[in-house]
């Protein structure tokens, strides 16, 4: 049996190599001769993980995500973590992280799906706001921690109007029902609903209300002439997630689906809405500002900062690959979650810079490609 070690250790401890094929890709491996203790510089390049389908299928942990992570760590690599979940606060749901994996995740390397719609909260912040999605009252802390001021939940509706949904189970939160009665401005969809019948039915009380009131609707002949007023934004666009199930479930994306053809029969008009996570361009924008924070860019002979490499590890290729892809990173696919391909190849539509079995051959991937960028340029 063959001991994987750290491979960047490789290029200052002497002993003999020789190279092995792994999942289409070359990784060295070594019989050490001695051992050498050094401080490993901080890497030029970073690495951002997907969590479900790649480090986590449900409520199991994948037995490579922690050789994977100890192998960045061994290596002095930055990395962070990019998901379209969410749910619940950055710091809670690092914390929920760490104790399951049982690696200290800190909250500066955690980006959820409405993570970056806490820039949303300025523009809002005098607004009635519909969050949806979540269980209980979560995604309501959520944007209260961002700085959202006056918030409702299709909850806190269906508690003051049974009716609004007869066959949802219904349970009355007394404390958060003072914005009911408030015109809704803005509607945002912060996490996969739980009640997709009830939710479906505020959110287009919501888009059919004469001026934002819940208990009004437009005129048939508004509807089909007057164009949608009330801004709808959602935090990711999956159509599908990975857990333990033998094939992936619906996802928020599904849910967006759903509402985007009952819109258009009630209306005659495309729903429009603002996405958010992976793959769109924002979310990107908010992550490499992320890395930025965490690991500042080197900087060249030239007092420029150097560009630098970012590996993105997914499963699925049209949020992750795409997303990555899109935004000039590699991308990584791997085979644990959603993307579940015959044999080896890539995604037809979405192609990966490479398709690897696990989180841990992803790792092993980059950090071999990076030895021979440093000692072979290509």
């Amino acid at each position: 049996m063959i001991t994987r070690i750290p491979l960047r250790t490789l290029l200052t401890v002497t002993g003999v190599s020789r190279t092995t094929k792994t999942a289409g890709f070359h990784t060295h491996r070594h019989n050490l001769s001695s051992s050498t203790t050094q401080t490993i510089p901080q890497a030029h390049y970073n690495v951002v993980f997907d969590i479900d389908g790649v480090l986590i299928k449900g409520k199991q942990v994948l037995p490579q995500t922690h050789r994977a992570l100890g192998l960045l760590q061994s290596n002095n690599v930055p990395y962070i973590f990019l998901t379209n979940g969410g749910g619940l606060k950055e710091a809670d749901k690092a914390e929920q992280l760490s104790k399951k994996i049982g690696v200290h995740i800190s909250p500066k390397q955690l980006i959820l799906s409405h993570s970056p719609m806490r820039e949303l909260a300025q523009k809002y912040e005098d607004s009635n706001v519909l969050v949806v999605g979540g269980n209980g009252s979560e995604c309501r802390h959520v944007a209260e921690h961002y700085g959202f001021k006056h918030i409702v939940t299709p909850e806190e509706v269906h508690a003051v109007f049974p009716s609004v949904c007869p066959s949802s189970a219904r349970e009355a939160r007394s404390k958060y029902l003072q914005n009911v009665h408030r015109p809704v401005e803005a509607i945002m969809v912060f996490h996969d609903s739980v009640d997709w019948g009830r939710d479906l039915q505020v959110i287009m009380d919501a888009l059919t209300s004469q001026d934002g009131y819940l208990t009004s609707v437009k005129t048939q002949k508004e509807l089909h002439i007057t164009p949608q007023t009330v801004p709808l934004y959602f935090s990711n666009s999956d159509l599908v997630w990975s857990n333990e199930f033998p094939t992936p479930r619906f996802a928020q994306g599904t849910f967006r689906t759903c509402l985007e053809r009952i819109f258009e029969e009630k209306t005659g008009h495309k729903l429009q809405y603002t996405l958010y996570g992976k793959p769109m361009t924002a979310t990107y924008e908010y992550a490499e500002a992320v890395l930025n924070r965490i690991a500042p860019a080197h900087m060249g002979s030239d007092g420029m900062p150097k560009r630098r490499s970012v590996y993105a590890i997914g499963d699925n290729p049209y949020a992750d690959i795409a997303g990555a892809n899109g935004y000039g990173w590699q991308s990584l696919l791997v085979k644990t979650g959603v993307f579940q391909p015959e044999g080896d190849e890539n995604h037809h539509t979405h192609p990966a810079t490479a398709v690897v079995d696990d989180v841990e051959d992803a790792v092993r991937w980059i950090i071999s490609r990076e030895i021979r960028k440093e000692h072979q340029p290509f």
